[in-house]
């Protein structure tokens, strides 16, 4: 397998290269992982300062015409279980009797209390009508990737889940959401149990994604 690192640790000049190393930021990115909501610690705190940073991680994506549509709605401690019954309550009103199932229903109502924190992570949209919904939705995404890196670099596991019931209008009145703004999912945060090893991933080689013009 290639190593991204050392492909990436070039020589690079300019006036406006940051001073940060590439390999390190190269390393950093091939680190990062999902970590399940099954294998994180709820009750290890997360520090106001941590929180800070990931989201101010956030705050710096890119975004068209500097909308900056993302909102992150984060719930903590007891109000993970009031999310769980709004997602408990969001399948049941989406989901026909026929293909209604309990094992499902149970787990939604289980999932956000494995977690520290679960964020409900939004698409805000503003008074730019002309910046399409879908790079809207690009910059959430941006944005939620900055904040999965940030938390890798501090050893923080994120797990970013989107069960169809988040992208329905039952949840989307729990969230108090307007009309044209949209759930993108849930983040799910804390640090990984004691004795966890941090996952492993794998990549297809980059090289055969891409075409050369």
């Amino acid at each position: 397998m290639v190593n991204v690192v050392e492909v990436l640790d070039v020589e690079w000049r300019g006036d406006y290269v940051c001073s940060m190393n590439i390999s390190e930021t190269a390393a950093l990115i091939a680190h990062r992982r999902s970590v399940k909501p099954i294998d994180m610690d709820a009750d290890r705190e997360i520090t106001d300062g941590v929180w800070q940073t990931l989201i101010e991680c956030a705050n710096w994506a890119p975004s068209h015409g500097h909308t900056e549509p993302w909102k992150f709605i984060i719930y903590r401690g007891s109000s993970r279980q009031q999310l769980a019954g709004a997602l408990q309550d969001a399948y049941k009103a989406d989901t026909s009797p026929t293909e209604f199932k309990p094992e499902k229903h149970e787990k939604m109502g289980k999932n956000p209390l494995y977690a520290h924190a679960v964020i409900a992570v939004v698409m805000k949209r503003g008074d730019k009508p002309k910046v399409p919904v879908l790079e809207e939705i690009e910059a959430v995404a941006c944005a939620v990737q900055n904040m999965h890196l940030a938390a890798s670099a501090a050893g923080l596991g994120l797990f970013w889940s989107s069960p169809a019931v988040t992208y329905g209008e039952k949840f989307a009145e729990y969230l108090d959401l307007g009309e044209e703004d949209k759930c993108l999912g849930l983040l799910y945060v804390g640090w990984p149990k004691e004795g966890k090893e941090w996952p492993k991933g794998v990549r297809r080689p980059a090289m055969d994604k891409v075409v050369w013009k």
